[in-house]
């Protein structure tokens, strides 16, 4: 074989090993979230060093959730997977112990190290439990992807100190309101309550699918005679019978307060619902 052509042979070779290495270190790896708070700490952290996506579409509820192939599809592709936990995915907890997804398929629950309240699965509604989900996150992201670790943990960094301006926001209102006790459709606000100050008297629904008995009913309609309650929160686009009739009986306001569990998927989403609630818990609580 010719020198000159044997020189070609090799220098092509050479060259394709380099577009190979170049291609491998810019590829960006695949995460996946379940619902949409995860996503905005998810893509917070992230930025635009990997590949973000969230599994449930806007509109659907993570409680009543059902897999389809599609979504089986795209979680066994996914090198990182992001959960709640706290027994919100039931639907997805077997494929995961299957063990279907890629071979260095990373799972997070973003619940660990969170202090849980009776196995509600709503951590995410309380900044204080967000900024521990987010270093969860941060961590496994560092574990897939530890060529850009540095970026991050600085992302992280950046993204836990606005968690944390959000929640001297929340403690500044709700230090300062008239009223600490409220009633809600659903019992999703406990963590709230808790590092807020504030007490979830009663709840109208103690599980989502179940409807309220006689007797729970007349126990609800005690504690807001008996604390001289005057508001009521219901959820965002759910118009709810009997909170409407409680209303109309005890004369009172309904408010929406969002459980953030369906939503945007975007970076500054969960900020700016956790505001919209703050709004709302300052004008019903000051009444």
């Amino acid at each position: 074989m010719p020198i000159l052509l044997t020189l070609l042979i090799i220098s092509a070779c050479q060259q394709e090993q380099k577009s190979e290495k170049l291609n491998s270190a810019d590829k960006k790896i695949s995460v996946i979230t379940t619902i949409a708070p995860l996503y905005s700490f998810t893509k917070s952290v992230t930025g635009n060093y990997a590949e973000v996506e969230n599994l449930l579409p806007s509109g659907a509820e993570p409680h009543e959730y059902s897999l389809s192939p599609e979504d089986a599809i795209r979680i066994s592709k996914a090198r990182v997977v992001v959960i709640n936990g706290v027994g919100l995915e039931m639907w997805l907890d077997k494929m995961l112990a299957e063990g279907k997804g890629t071979e260095k398929q990373i799972v997070v629950d973003s619940s660990s190290g969170v202090d849980l309240i009776s196995k509600d699965p709503h951590i995410w509604l309380s900044p204080k439990n967000a900024v521990i989900q987010v270093n969860n996150i941060r961590d496994a992201l560092i574990k897939a992807d530890p060529a850009n670790a540095e970026h991050y943990a600085e992302n992280a960094g950046a993204y836990i100190k606005r968690l944390e301006l959000l929640d001297s926001e929340i403690s500044g209102v709700t230090g300062s309101l008239k009223r600490k006790e409220f009633v809600s459709l659903h019992s999703a606000f406990l963590y709230l309550a808790r590092d807020y100050g504030l007490r979830e008297a009663a709840v109208v629904q103690e599980t989502p699918e179940s409807e309220p008995s006689p007797q729970h009913m007349a126990d609800v309609i005690n504690v807001i005679k008996k604390n001289k309650i005057r508001v009521i929160f219901s959820v965002p686009g759910v118009p709810h019978k009997i909170v409407e009739t409680l209303a109309k009986d005890l004369n009172l306001k309904v408010y929406n307060l969002d459980t953030l569990e369906t939503g945007d998927v975007n970076p500054d989403w969960y900020e700016k619902r956790m505001r919209a609630n703050l709004e709302t818990l300052r004008t019903a609580l000051n009444q």
